[in-house]
């Protein structure tokens, strides 16, 4: 499910300040920030990986323990004669690799253990890409981050686009009541933000010299917006590669010059997420301190928003540890109920969050991104209670909506893209785009076509609803059903949205 719907990960930070004037050195900064971390969040693409090649996975085998893969159904023979079949050569680097992980942080918390860690999936090599489609990626990923940027400073456009879902979907709903109070803020509210932004892609195949798409490119999955995870398992996962490289290159055989360590490309993701997280903490300071709402004896804190019983722990631990290390900022774990204890019922309109005791600059979202994360209106009031405050917000609640499915698919409509960019940068980024559907009566002639089309065709299509964190949408024969209202109303199917499966 990670290899169709995930893909590789590009991350992407922008600091607003649509009603605050900022020094030209503050801007200067902050742009530097941006430019640096889109270039190593594409970096990361080819580093997190696409399952192509060998994953040293956790899976049982005859006798339990750790086991080289073959990804999307080859085997050792599908590579004879190639020094991928070397079985030997490869055992040696899955035992390397394993090793290499436990000790540099690359692992996640057991499903059986909560006190126990295991070595993140990960491919043991990076999987190879054509050069034209990587360098296209990397480029586009700053036109993402400035559309989402400048949707999201118009909330009336997502309330419109939204309003329908809202209607039919209870999640999509409450978000949208947040995002009212949020507008009615006026003076009060925080208008910095801090976007970091996960575009995923996958590799979709040339299908000809006359068809649709001559040469491979890499086509948007989704846009997270919120609780964007990987980056630092993903800087980690570029790291091991470089090891593997380094150590077996010469004279190694399945590592051949292609893999080569100066060949590869740097991926610092995790470092500049604590960049970007470290710009947001300073610009909060000195914009409360000019207001005489903070003075230079208190400390502000970084609150991360998570789960309970969180899985992915490593990854959110090792920004922690980063932020730090690197520029001396604080971090605490919070959720959603904790962050509502502390607020007490109050309203927090325009006034400073402080959780234990602690002043908070930031408040980063790794929860409250699915419905599972509110279990009563005790987690709904958390999000309140944050996006109200003056902590500044990473997403706030016009990113967090900005990234919906439904934005997603109206933008692929004719004429959206170039409300916010220009007529160059809108067919740049257009090249990017899956084909995708609206479900909301009434259909117009393209969505009537494109039903019709996956439930005579089922496999080339995939039925997403308002959702993240993977796992929600239908395929094939669940898919079918629900486009045939057999499974659901045309209500709840107005709800979801129709994409063209991306053919690898």
């Amino acid at each position: 499910r990670r290899h169709r719907a995930a893909s590789p990960l590009t991350f992407r930070r922008f600091l607003s300040h649509p009603a605050t004037k900022m020094s030209s050195d503050e801007s200067k900064k902050i742009t530097k920030t941006a430019g640096a971390l889109a270039a190593a969040g594409a970096a990361a693409m080819s580093a997190y990986a696409l399952y192509r090649y060998y994953a040293a996975t956790k899976k049982s085998g005859d006798q339990g323990g750790d086991v080289v893969t073959y990804a999307n159904g080859k085997t050792p023979e599908d590579f004879k004669g190639t020094p991928f079949a070397d079985a030997a050569l490869l055992e040696k680097i899955r035992v390397e690799a394993i090793d290499w992980a436990m000790c540099n942080g690359l692992v996640m918390r057991s499903a059986n253990a909560s006190n126990t860690f295991v070595h993140a999936p990960c491919t043991l090599l990076p999987a190879p890409l054509p050069p034209s489609a990587f360098k296209g990626a990397r480029e586009v990923s700053a036109l993402f981050s400035k559309m989402t940027d400048k949707i999201a400073r118009h909330p009336s456009y997502l309330e419109t686009v939204l309003g329908e879902v809202g209607k039919n979907d209870e999640f999509t709903g409450k978000l949208l009541e947040i995002l009212k109070k949020d507008r009615a803020l006026g003076e009060k509210k925080q208008n910095a933000t801090l976007g970091l932004f996960r575009s995923d892609y996958m590799l979709q195949q040339a299908e000809g010299p006359d068809s649709k798409y001559p040469a491979p490119i890499f086509l948007q999955v989704e846009n997270n917006t919120i609780a964007a995870s990987f980056g630092c398992l993903s800087a980690q996962v570029a790291r091991l590669h470089k090891y593997v490289a380094s150590r077996f290159a010469d004279g190694g055989g399945v590592v051949d010059k292609t893999y080569k360590d100066k060949t590869l490309p740097e991926n610092n993701a995790d470092e500049l997420l604590a960049e970007a997280m470290a710009v947001a903490v300073g610009a909060y300071t000195r914009m409360e301190t000019k207001k005489g709402t903070l003075d230079d004896k208190t400390v502000t804190w970084v609150a991360m928003l998570v789960q309970e019983g969180e899985a992915n722990a490593a990854d959110q631990r090792l920004l922690e540890f980063t932020l730090l290390k690197r520029h001396g900022f604080r971090m605490m774990r919070v959720t959603l109920r904790q962050v509502a204890e502390a607020c007490q019922q109050q309203d927090m309109s325009g006034k400073p969050l402080i959780i234990d005791g602690r002043h908070v600059a930031l408040v980063y979202f790794r929860a409250g991104y699915t419905p599972r994360d509110y279990t009563s209106d005790i987690d709904w009031k958390g999000y309140e209670c944050i996006e109200l405050s003056r902590a500044i917000k990473c997403p706030c609640i016009s990113y967090h909506l900005a990234g919906t499915k439904k934005v997603q698919q109206k933008l692929c409509e004719p004429g959206e893209v170039e409300k916010w960019l220009d007529a160059k940068e809108a067919a740049t980024l257009r090249q990017y785009f899956a084909d995708q559907y609206a479900l909301a009566e009434p259909l117009d002639a393209d969505s009537q076509m494109a039903v019709q089309d996956a439930i005579d065709h089922p496999e080339k299509y995939v039925l997403k609803p308002q959702r993240e964190g993977g796992g929600n949408n239908l395929w094939m024969e669940e898919m079918k059903e629900a486009l045939q209202l057999k499974t659901m109303t045309i209500q709840e199917r107005s709800a979801y949205i129709l994409m063209r499966r991306i053919m690898q």
